[in-house]
Formats: structure tokens, sequence, C-alpha cells
């Protein structure tokens, strides 16, 4: 009886130790990234959480996950903190509380990023671009991880460290970004992103108008767009016969010299080639229908070409 009696003793108060350990609050005192893999075992993970104080102790999580028969959904987790390890389990078997990661192509206007933020993240596109105004050209394409309850502020944070980061020792200017911004548009590969920057540059050489179809797309979205919504439009559209000569605007390059500013984001690739151009005497360009890039030097070569590749 006696042995019994401790018997009892000792499991209530290891209930009652173990009942103290997954209700407390860990001492984590901010949110943490937590990966969490295929084929990593609960000891793994508990000792992971351990090792970073979301939890208070490896066994007393593993016991309470087997216990409670739970099964931790692979991800990248954020973990709030001041949570205790009955909450983390729940987060964990449920797989909340996840990392967003968003990816901006290459070539995007603010526009289609504000509709891709709601879609993916739940950031309101209108707050979006009215924090965005003077930003298009810099909101820099690339892959990021968001916080589970990402705001507009974040990302546009994030996106503008990138491009400084990733352009830093560059430092081009708001020309050399209008110009990127076609390349990038224009240019149907690496290669001839810097011979296709080169035209344009030679042509603000001599104010001859830049005359792309690109930056005419841009005015005749920018001139359209509102009328369904930034959510419901489909942007680059191709133009029809005549708009080049009829769509109203400052950004369509056959009616006006230069450019405002730029008509998408471009990746490094396009602001490089911009700020290195290739040196010829080029005005002209098109892609035939091989898919390759034809040149010339005069409107009756460039016409000749056409005649030819298209």
């Amino acid at each position: 009886m006696v042995f019994l009696f401790i018997f009892i003793v000792l499991v209530f108060a290891f209930l009652f130790y173990f009942r103290q350990q997954i209700d407390k609050p860990a001492s984590s005192s901010n949110t943490k990234e937590i990966k969490i893999t295929d084929g990593q075992s609960s000891a793994q993970i508990s000792d992971n959480l351990s090792s970073k104080y979301l939890i208070n102790s490896s066994w007393s999580f593993r016991l309470y996950l087997k216990f409670k028969k739970l099964t931790i959904k692979t991800g990248d987790y954020l973990i709030p903190a001041n949570l205790n390890e009955v909450q983390i389990a729940e987060i964990l078997s449920k797989g909340d509380h996840q990392v967003i990661k968003i990816t901006i192509p290459e070539g995007w206007r603010a526009e289609q990023i504000a509709a891709y933020l709601f879609d993916k993240a739940k950031i309101d596109p209108t707050e979006f671009l009215a924090k965005v105004k003077d930003l298009d050209g810099k909101l820099f394409p690339d892959t990021y991880e968001l916080t589970d309850k990402p705001t507009a502020d974040e990302v546009i944070a994030k996106m503008t460290d990138d491009y400084n980061a990733r352009t830093a020792g560059l430092d081009p200017s708001d020309n050399v970004l209008s110009i990127a911004s076609i390349v990038e548009r224009e240019a149907a590969n690496d290669a001839d992103r810097a011979v296709i920057a080169g035209v344009f540059i030679n042509r603000q050489k001599i104010d001859m108008k830049f005359e792309s179809d690109v930056t005419v797309q841009f005015q005749k979205d920018s001139n359209n767009y509102s009328s369904v919504g930034v959510l419901n439009y489909k942007f680059w559209r191709a133009l029809a016969s005549g708009d080049t000569k009829t769509i109203s605007g400052s950004y369509n390059t056959y009616l006006y010299a230069g450019i405002p500013g730029p008509i998408c984001n471009p990746g490094l690739a396009s602001i490089k080639a911009t700020l290195n151009p290739a040196t010829h005497n080029y005005y002209y360009f098109i892609y035939g229908k091989d898919g390759k890039l034809y040149l010339a030097k005069t409107q009756a070569e460039q016409q000749a070409n056409v005649n030819k590749y298209l």
C-alpha cells in the first residue's frame, strides 16, 4: 500500500509538473521563424523549438504531441512570442502562421503588383498604389518572404531595400530606369538587352522619338484600367491598328519625345544593359517571325526588314 501511495503521489506530481510545462509561456520575447521539412522527427522539431526558446522543454512538447496524437505540418512558420506549448502545437498541427512567399516577375507595373499582392496576401491595392506612387521602376522584381499578416509598408520596405542592395554601386538615374523599363518589355532574351538599349540611347541622343509599342501599351492600359479596377484588368494588351496614332498621353512615344518615367519595374539585367549599352549605329529594330532580332540604320532599312521577316 505504501508503494502504491508513493506511486500515485509521483504520478500526480509528474502530471502537475507536465501541465505546468505545457501551459507556461516560453521565454521568447519576439516572433521567430522556424522551418519544418519533410522527414523531421518530433524530437528534431522539439529540439529546434527549444533552441529558439519557443518552448520550455523538448520532452514535454514531444509528450504532448504523442498524447494528443497531433501531426505537425511542414512549412515555414512565424511563431509569435509568449505562447505556451499547447498553443504552438495547435499552430503547427493546423499549419497556421505560415510565412507568405511572393514572387514579383520582371516587367510588371505597380498595378499588376497590387493585384497580385491582394490575391496572395490580401493587401489593399488602393493603399499599396498610393504608397508606391513615385516608386515605379524601383519595386525590385524578386521572391520575398512576408509575415503571416503582411502590410503594404512591409512589402514596400522589402522591395525598396532589395532594390538598393541590388543596384548598390550602379546608381541608375531616373532616365536609365525609364529606358531599362522599355528594354525589359521589348527584349526577348538577355543577349538582346544591351543591343536594344543602344537603339533607344541612340535615338535619345538625336532627340528622336522612341516609337516603342510597349510604351503605348502602358499608356493605353493607364487610360482604361480604372474603369474596371486593377483586380479585374488584364495589362499589356496587344495594340490595335491605329493605336500608336490615337492613344492619348505622354507615354505614347510615337507622338511625344522622351518618356516621363518607367513603364514597369525592370530586372537587374535590363538595368545593367542600359548602363552599359551596345555601341552601334542602329536606330530601329524588330523581332522577326523566327524570333530573331533585326536591326536597321534607316527607316527604309527598317521597312525592308518588316517586309522580309514579318
